[in-house]
C-alpha cells in the first residue's frame, strides 16, 4: 500500500464515542433490591483510578477479573445477571462474550476521584451502573480536563462509553454512600486485542 493510499484511508469511527445513557432498563424493585444490599459489601479503602493514593482514594473491590469471581464471598447475583443483560440484549449487536473487570466503588462525602480512563485502546467498552445513592454525578473530561458532559446520580442508570473517554466519578453532595459497578468489556475476541491480555 503506498503513502497515499495510507493517508487517504478514512478512519471507521470509534464505537461508543459518546456516552450513551439507559435508564428503566432493570425495574424498580431490582434497582432497590440491589442497592440495598450492595450497602453491605465488602470492600477496602485501596481503590484509586490512578493508583495514586495520595491524589485519589475510595472504597473499592474487584469482583470479576477476566470472566472470574474476585471476592473471597460466594459470587453475588446480581453481577452474572448483569453481565447476561450486556451480552444478550443491552449490547447482543456488538458480539461481546468477555468480560475483562467489574469493579464496585464507593465514595462518601469529600472522597474525591481523578479524571482517567479505563483504558488505552479503543477496543473496550466501559460500562458504568449507579447502584446506590443520591448523588454524585459522572463527568466526562476533554483532553484539555475540563468538564463537556455532566450525567447526574441516578439508581438503576446505565452508562455505556468507549473505555479511551476519560471521566470521573463524584463523591455524593450528601452524607449518602454512592456506590457504581464499573466495567470494562473487549468489543473484538480476546485474540484479536492489541495487547497481550
Amino acid at each position: 500500500m503506498s503513502n497515499k493510499e495510507i493517508l487517504s484511508r478514512v478512519k471507521l469511527p470509534m464505537k461508543y464515542d459518546k456516552p450513551v445513557i439507559i435508564d428503566n432498563y432493570f425495574p424498580d424493585w431490582l434497582v432497590k433490591d440491589v442497592s440495598h444490599e450492595l450497602q453491605g459489601f465488602p470492600v477496602t479503602l485501596t481503590n484509586s483510578p490512578t493508583a495514586v493514593f495520595e491524589n485519589a482514594r475510595f472504597f473499592g473491590n474487584m469482583l470479576i477479573t477476566d470472566d472470574q469471581w474476585m471476592v473471597p464471598t460466594p459470587p453475588y447475583w446480581f453481577i452474572d445477571y448483569f453481565n447476561k443483560c450486556i451480552y444478550n440484549d443491552i449490547c447482543k449487536d456488538d458480539n461481546i462474550t468477555h468480560c475483562h473487570r467489574i469493579l464496585l466503588n464507593g465514595q462518601v462525602k469529600g472522597q474525591n476521584s481523578q479524571n482517567h480512563c479505563d483504558s488505552d485502546y479503543d477496543c473496550y467498552l466501559s460500562v458504568i451502573y449507579h447502584a446506590s445513592g443520591t448523588s454524585g454525578s459522572t463527568w466526562f473530561v476533554n483532553a484539555a480536563d475540563e468538564d463537556v458532559q455532566e450525567v447526574e446520580f441516578k439508581e438503576g442508570r446505565l452508562i455505556l462509553f468507549n473505555s479511551t473517554l476519560w471521566h470521573r466519578g463524584d463523591p455524593p453532595s450528601d452524607n449518602s454512600y454512592r456506590i457504581s459497578l464499573g466495567c470494562v468489556y473487549p468489543m473484538v475476541p480476546i485474540a484479536k486485542l492489541p495487547h497481550p491480555h
